[in-house]
Protein backbone atom coordinates (compact mmCIF):
# COMPACT_ATOMS: atom_id res chain seq x y z
CA UNK A 1 0.00 0.00 0.00
CA UNK A 2 2.63 2.46 0.89
CA UNK A 3 4.17 1.70 -3.02
CA UNK A 4 1.29 2.41 -4.26
CA UNK A 5 0.87 5.94 -3.30
CA UNK A 6 4.71 6.30 -3.77
CA UNK A 7 4.04 5.86 -7.33
CA UNK A 8 0.66 7.78 -7.44
CA UNK A 9 2.91 10.67 -5.78
CA UNK A 10 5.99 10.12 -8.56
CA UNK A 11 3.13 10.39 -11.25
CA UNK A 12 1.74 13.37 -9.90
CA UNK A 13 4.82 14.84 -9.90
CA UNK A 14 5.89 13.94 -13.19
CA UNK A 15 2.61 15.38 -14.44
CA UNK A 16 3.23 18.70 -12.60
CA UNK A 17 6.80 19.13 -13.96
CA UNK A 18 6.01 18.76 -17.45
CA UNK A 19 3.26 21.12 -17.59
CA UNK A 20 5.53 23.58 -16.15
CA UNK A 21 7.85 25.08 -18.42
CA UNK A 22 10.67 27.76 -18.27
CA UNK A 23 9.51 28.99 -22.07
CA UNK A 24 8.22 32.56 -22.35
CA UNK A 25 4.93 32.54 -24.13
CA UNK A 26 4.82 33.56 -27.28
CA UNK A 27 3.29 37.04 -28.42
CA UNK A 28 0.55 37.15 -30.41
CA UNK A 29 -0.09 39.75 -32.88
CA UNK A 30 -2.87 42.03 -31.87
CA UNK A 31 -4.52 43.39 -35.40
CA UNK A 32 -4.46 47.55 -35.66
CA UNK A 33 -7.38 49.35 -34.27
CA UNK A 34 -9.43 51.43 -37.14
CA UNK A 35 -9.47 54.79 -35.86
CA UNK A 36 -11.99 57.29 -36.50
CA UNK A 37 -9.98 58.75 -39.24
CA UNK A 38 -9.20 55.92 -40.76
CA UNK A 39 -13.12 55.12 -41.57
CA UNK A 40 -14.49 56.35 -44.85
CA UNK A 41 -17.28 58.28 -45.17
CA UNK A 42 -19.46 56.55 -48.06
CA UNK A 43 -19.87 59.07 -51.01
CA UNK A 44 -23.05 61.31 -51.41
CA UNK A 45 -24.19 59.94 -54.38
CA UNK A 46 -24.78 56.56 -52.71
CA UNK A 47 -26.74 58.53 -50.07
CA UNK A 48 -28.75 60.39 -52.87
CA UNK A 49 -32.18 58.55 -53.83
CA UNK A 50 -31.84 57.54 -57.03
CA UNK A 51 -33.82 58.35 -60.18
CA UNK A 52 -35.87 55.31 -60.08
CA UNK A 53 -37.09 55.15 -56.33
CA UNK A 54 -39.79 56.96 -54.97
CA UNK A 55 -39.48 59.10 -52.15
CA UNK A 56 -41.43 57.83 -48.99
CA UNK A 57 -43.61 60.28 -47.09
CA UNK A 58 -45.75 59.79 -44.12
CA UNK A 59 -48.93 60.10 -43.91
CA UNK A 60 -50.72 61.59 -40.97
CA UNK A 61 -54.51 61.16 -41.78
CA UNK A 62 -56.27 59.31 -39.07
CA UNK A 63 -53.10 58.62 -36.82
CA UNK A 64 -52.73 59.64 -33.65
CA UNK A 65 -49.18 61.63 -32.85
CA UNK A 66 -47.23 59.09 -31.48
CA UNK A 67 -45.02 61.41 -29.06
CA UNK A 68 -48.44 62.05 -27.05
CA UNK A 69 -48.67 59.81 -24.12
CA UNK A 70 -51.58 57.02 -24.83
CA UNK A 71 -53.50 58.47 -21.16
CA UNK A 72 -54.27 62.00 -21.30
CA UNK A 73 -53.53 63.20 -17.70
CA UNK A 74 -55.10 66.85 -16.86
CA UNK A 75 -54.01 68.94 -13.70
CA UNK A 76 -56.58 69.48 -11.29
CA UNK A 77 -58.53 72.66 -12.18
CA UNK A 78 -57.13 75.44 -9.55
CA UNK A 79 -59.57 77.03 -7.56
CA UNK A 80 -61.06 80.40 -8.06
CA UNK A 81 -58.66 82.60 -5.81
CA UNK A 82 -60.42 85.62 -4.21
CA UNK A 83 -59.28 87.69 -1.80
CA UNK A 84 -58.49 85.45 1.12
CA UNK A 85 -57.00 88.44 3.19
CA UNK A 86 -60.72 89.60 4.39
CA UNK A 87 -61.37 85.53 4.52
CA UNK A 88 -62.71 84.69 7.95
CA UNK A 89 -61.04 82.27 10.84
CA UNK A 90 -63.44 79.98 9.48
CA UNK A 91 -62.06 79.45 5.94
CA UNK A 92 -59.92 76.39 6.89
CA UNK A 93 -63.45 74.40 7.47
CA UNK A 94 -65.28 72.22 4.38
CA UNK A 95 -69.05 73.80 4.13
CA UNK A 96 -70.11 69.78 4.39
CA UNK A 97 -68.43 70.03 8.46
CA UNK A 98 -70.40 73.26 9.40
CA UNK A 99 -73.14 73.22 11.71
CA UNK A 100 -75.89 76.09 11.90
CA UNK A 101 -76.46 76.71 15.66
CA UNK A 102 -79.00 79.77 15.77
CA UNK A 103 -80.10 82.46 14.18
CA UNK A 104 -80.43 85.52 15.64
CA UNK A 105 -82.29 89.32 13.97
CA UNK A 106 -83.52 92.40 15.08
CA UNK A 107 -82.85 96.26 14.36
CA UNK A 108 -79.33 95.71 13.32
CA UNK A 109 -80.00 92.36 10.29
CA UNK A 110 -80.25 88.86 10.70
CA UNK A 111 -77.10 86.86 12.02
CA UNK A 112 -76.56 83.20 12.60
CA UNK A 113 -74.22 81.08 14.70
CA UNK A 114 -72.56 78.25 12.60
CA UNK A 115 -70.42 75.07 14.63
CA UNK A 116 -67.23 74.40 13.38
CA UNK A 117 -65.92 70.54 13.25
CA UNK A 118 -62.99 72.24 16.19
CA UNK A 119 -66.44 73.06 18.32
CA UNK A 120 -66.37 76.39 18.10
CA UNK A 121 -68.98 78.86 17.41
CA UNK A 122 -68.42 81.32 14.66
CA UNK A 123 -71.43 84.53 14.12
CA UNK A 124 -71.78 85.46 11.07
CA UNK A 125 -73.59 87.66 8.68
CA UNK A 126 -74.89 88.18 5.14
CA UNK A 127 -72.48 88.56 2.29
CA UNK A 128 -69.22 87.33 4.45
CA UNK A 129 -67.00 84.90 3.53
CA UNK A 130 -67.05 81.08 4.85
CA UNK A 131 -65.36 78.07 3.88
CA UNK A 132 -62.00 76.55 2.22
CA UNK A 133 -62.92 78.27 -1.44
CA UNK A 134 -64.31 81.70 0.65
CA UNK A 135 -68.13 81.06 -0.37
CA UNK A 136 -70.33 83.89 -0.12
CA UNK A 137 -73.38 84.15 2.30
CA UNK A 138 -76.08 85.07 0.44
CA UNK A 139 -79.31 85.26 2.60
CA UNK A 140 -80.52 84.04 6.33
CA UNK A 141 -83.62 82.74 6.50
CA UNK A 142 -85.77 82.16 9.66
CA UNK A 143 -84.41 78.34 9.59
CA UNK A 144 -81.80 78.16 6.93
CA UNK A 145 -78.84 80.12 6.12
CA UNK A 146 -78.52 79.99 2.35
CA UNK A 147 -74.26 80.11 0.59
CA UNK A 148 -73.70 80.68 -2.92
CA UNK A 149 -69.79 79.22 -3.62
CA UNK A 150 -68.04 79.07 -7.06
CA UNK A 151 -66.17 76.23 -8.36
CA UNK A 152 -64.86 74.54 -11.63
CA UNK A 153 -66.07 71.49 -13.24
CA UNK A 154 -63.27 69.18 -14.86
CA UNK A 155 -63.88 71.02 -18.13
CA UNK A 156 -62.50 74.75 -16.21
CA UNK A 157 -66.23 75.80 -16.61
CA UNK A 158 -67.07 77.89 -13.45
CA UNK A 159 -70.11 76.53 -11.56
CA UNK A 160 -72.12 78.20 -8.70
CA UNK A 161 -74.07 76.40 -6.26
CA UNK A 162 -76.10 77.31 -3.32
CA UNK A 163 -75.83 75.41 -0.11
CA UNK A 164 -78.70 74.98 1.87
CA UNK A 165 -77.33 74.97 6.21
CA UNK A 166 -80.93 74.15 7.88
CA UNK A 167 -81.44 74.30 11.45
CA UNK A 168 -82.16 70.91 13.28
CA UNK A 169 -85.95 70.62 14.38
CA UNK A 170 -86.10 70.65 18.42
CA UNK A 171 -86.40 66.91 19.39
CA UNK A 172 -88.42 65.75 21.74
Amino acid sequence: MPRLILVVMAIAMGAALTACSLEEPGQTEIPPVKRRQDVKAPALQALAPKADEESYTYDTTNRRDPFKPLIATTAPPEPIVQDKVHCPPMQEFELGNLKLVAIVWGDLGRKAMLKAPDGRGYAVAEEMLVGRNCARIRRIESNAVVIEQTRRDAEGKVLKEEVVLRLREREG
